[in-house]
């Protein structure tokens, strides 16, 4: 019989008392010894994953559950050195996750060696960045790895109790965790991770029913995709929040500030045009913003406190100016409208023209929220086409209400002339340039504020 063995060069190595040349064994010597484990260094430092292999004669085949005792009086055959091929998208991928503020760390059961020049190639690391073994890590207490994981991204050799203490020891730190794995070993370290994600091609069952998403192509790029398109989406929900409080805001203060700030007026709309507002010209261009694609430095931004309210970073202090300055010029058109009114001789029209001015003033408000930072005239109007749809049908339908009888006499408008219908327009672009202005303000003064 004949058994033969293979692992890591230097645990396998411990476990043979002679090589062989040829025909012919020998006895390993301690020259012999540091010769191996200084060509194992030399493969690992390329890059390479090296494996040792080593076989015993034997005259029986050995007593099941007796393997540690078989695995002894090896001779030792040689070195395999195998290269697995980096992706070239994975280069990319770590680059745009530490401009996100992400870490990047490799936890690995290879040579350190070669953990370090992966490493390197990748970007996780430089030379003079620090790596950690298993050995290292079991003469390490828990509070020396808590101080040791701020720094060191690169770990080798480590068991699946390794992996678990590491990943502790980072959420100790306040850190959010992502853990990917794909042995049934890993799954205490997926459990733990805030984000457990197991390999969908390589992956075990278990780490699968252990983690919380699962990657279907086993490729790195495709989780800082998946990254990237969550804080759009979170984003978006953000965006879409700021326009339907904001305008609401300014909506509810017009509607229930204008009897009593003017005692001459009464509420300028009817139940079923603030039903028509809040269903139409809210929801459609609230809908298409929800869809918004990602800005460009949308993976350049610091990530945020995961425990942060949605209206943090000034959301909640935007809502309520915005509200407060569509009140204002909601009101002021309507004093103006009540007046011009009264001399056209038709004292309700007044009344349509504070309905129209509000439902347009939201459509330039849609327009100038897609983006934070950038200016409008600075973003191609057709790289969300659903706001540009959602703004066009809108205000289409708007001016049914006004020109088209039958829907004219269902919503109780009134006919507006082109000169009343422009100055319609005029107010609500109000809104609009002033959102465009803070953005100049923040500019100018360099204070950017990111959703």
């Amino acid at each position: 019989y004949l058994m033969l063995a293979k692992g890591s060069p230097e645990m396998l190595l411990d476990c043979c008392t002679s090589g062989i040349k040829g025909l012919e064994q020998f006895p390993l010597t301690a020259e012999g010894r540091s010769q191996v484990l200084s060509d194992n260094a030399a493969m690992a430092g390329q890059g390479l994953r090296v494996l040792g292999f080593a076989y015993r004669p034997m005259a029986t085949v050995p007593i099941e559950g007796d393997a540690d005792a078989a695995e002894q009086g090896l001779v030792w055959l040689g070195l395999v050195g195998m290269i697995d091929a980096l992706r070239p998208e994975v280069r990319v991928a770590v680059e745009r996750c530490r401009g996100a503020g992400i870490r990047p760390m490799m936890i690995t059961g290879d040579h350190q060696l070669t953990a370090m020049a992966i490493a390197q190639s990748l970007g996780i690391a430089d030379s003079q960045s620090r790596s950690l073994s298993g050995a290292d890590l079991e003469a390490m207490d828990q509070a020396e790895l808590e101080a040791a994981v701020k720094k060191v991204s690169i770990y080798a050799r480590v068991s699946p109790e390794h992996k678990l203490r590491i990943v502790k020891a980072l959420q100790k730190d306040h850190q959010i965790v992502a853990m990917t794995g794909d042995g049934v070993n890993d799954a205490p370290a997926l459990k733990q991770a805030e984000i457990g994600i197991a390999m969908g091609i390589t992956g075990t069952d278990v780490s699968k029913e252990a983690s919380d998403m699962v990657l279907l192509d086993d490729n790195f790029a495709t989780i800082v995709a998946a990254t990237e398109e969550g804080r759009v989406v979170y984003t978006n929900i953000r965006r879409f929040v700021k326009y339907i409080l904001g305008s609401n805001i300014g909506e509810l203060l017009t509607i229930a500030l204008s009897p009593l700030l003017l005692p001459i007026l009464d509420v300028p709309l009817s139940p079923l045009q603030i039903l028509w507002m809040n269903l139409v010209t809210d929801g459609f261009p609230a809908l298409a913003l929800a869809v918004e694609p990602a800005e460009p430095d949308v993976m350049e931004r610091p990530p945020h406190d995961p425990q942060e309210s949605i209206f943090a970073r000034g959301l909640g202090a935007y809502m309520l100016r915005i509200g407060i300055v569509f009140t204002i010029i909601s009101v002021t058109m309507m004093v103006w409208a009540y007046h011009w009114s009264q001399q056209e001789g038709d004292p309700d029209r007044w009344k349509t023209m504070v309905f129209t001015t509000l439902c347009l003033a939201q459509m330039g408000h849609a327009i100038a929220v897609r983006s934070n930072t950038r200016l409008t005239v600075e973003m191609s109007p057709f790289s969300n086409p659903f706001v540009l749809v959602a703004v066009t049908v809108t205000c289409l339908l708007q001016l049914m209400l006004i020109y088209v009888e039958p829907l004219r006499n269902f919503f109780g408008t009134h006919l507006l002339s082109p000169y009343e219908l422009l100055i319609c327009f005029g107010f609500s672009t109000l809104l609009f340039v002033w959102v465009e202005l803070e953005k100049v303000y923040r500019r100018i003064r360099g204070k950017v504020v990111r959703d």
